[in-house]
């Protein structure tokens, strides 16, 4: 069960990315606290997971990366959001709200009123 719910939410995690960064230049470890945080604790990504996700978001020109000093031997990594990764963000979420609004339509169907209503029109 658990490795079915890890794969549902590391298929969203380029959209999230990207969300995030939509909105502000970010550094890794802040987006995994980010993520953390804001789904009080259910969307834990670990670096593992999170990292290659940037460099591939990176590769395709989605987003790119500035390296900042923030103290004498401290570097981060900021992402930034380009415009080719906001239309990618805006596709994501099209199809997300699709999906999850198809999900919610099934979930909430009684399919024997669906079903008697369907062999009423064939009549």
């Amino acid at each position: 069960m658990i490795q079915e719910r890890n794969n549902f939410k590391m298929g969203t995690v380029e959209m999230l990315l990207l969300s995030l960064l939509s909105q502000k230049d970010l550094y890794g470890y802040e987006i995994s606290l980010l993520l953390k945080d804001l789904s009080s604790g259910a969307f834990v990504v670990p670096e593992g997971s999170l990292y290659p996700t940037l460099y591939k978001l990176e590769d395709k020109k989605y987003i790119t990366s500035n390296a900042v000093k923030t103290g004498k031997r401290r570097v981060r990594k900021y992402y930034h959001i380009e415009d080719a990764g906001k239309e990618r963000l805006k596709q994501l979420l099209q199809d997300y709200r699709l999906i999850a609004n198809s999900i919610d339509i099934i979930l909430n169907t009684d399919i024997s009123r669906f079903e008697e209503n369907r062999t009423n029109a064939d009549e």
